[in-house]
């Protein structure tokens, strides 16, 4: 089992044109990439979106790397954005194969967040409100192939260990697209780290944009309004 995570999430996210991009800021990075990991995200809410108009969001992730699979559940509160730099509360625990099947089968999917800590308990009680007692079940769901590529950015002067995520990303109606994650490290101002994200888009020739988050653009996709 992985460790529960809680507090907040900073990263910064840029989409890129296409494979053959991610591949040359892969090339530039440096490091050795781990083996792909296949995504499976399935988002809860109510019909008229009663956690997503609030910024709330409830995500089931199912992850497969060769033969093995882990499954992941996560609150995330509302969030600020800064061009390619986000920052959200997020609450994540690892879940069992059987808990998870139960919550795709209908199980209540917050319970399982509602443990310590305080912070974890304080996302939970803000999807209580939001929900008004109505029970949220899967809305949609995206598939995504993602690898990790450990490796160092000069940030500040200093060499900084980062995960990159390469991620292709597949919606409903066929649309795909490709983008770059990267966490900030603990510690790591923020913004200084984004200079460093930014120059490793200038090197590998590469140009970023910014986006909507995946769940938004899932329910776009849904909508029917995603086209590229």
């Amino acid at each position: 089992m992985a460790e529960n995570t809680s507090g907040r999430e900073i990263e910064l996210k840029l989409r890129v044109e296409d494979l053959a991009a991610l591949m040359r800021i892969a090339q530039v990075a440096g490091g050795t990439p781990e083996r792909t990991a296949h995504q499976t995200n399935s988002f809860f809410d109510t019909d008229d979106r009663a956690l997503g108009v609030t910024g709330l969001v409830l995500r089931l992730r199912e992850e497969r790397v060769e033969a093995s699979t882990r499954f992941f559940l996560t609150g995330k509160g509302p969030g600020t954005r800064d061009g390619s730099l986000t920052n959200v509360i997020e609450e994540e625990i690892e879940i069992d194969p059987a808990t998870a099947k139960a919550l795709r089968e209908g199980a209540d999917p917050i319970a399982p967040l509602d443990v310590d800590p305080p912070s974890r308990r304080a996302v939970v009680a803000a999807m209580r409100r939001a929900l008004g007692g109505r029970a949220p079940h899967i809305i949609g769901t995206f598939m995504n192939e993602r690898v990790r590529l450990p490796t160092t950015l000069s940030v500040g002067g200093a060499d900084v260990p980062v995960v990159l995520e390469l991620d292709r990303v597949s919606f409903p109606g066929g649309v795909t697209h490709h983008e770059v994650e990267m966490e900030v490290p603990t510690g790591v101002d923020p913004h200084a780290a984004a200079d460093a994200f930014h120059a490793l888009f200038g090197r590998a020739g590469v140009v970023g944009r910014v986006s909507p988050g995946k769940a938004r653009r899932l329910f776009a996709a849904l909508r029917r309004e995603l086209t590229s």
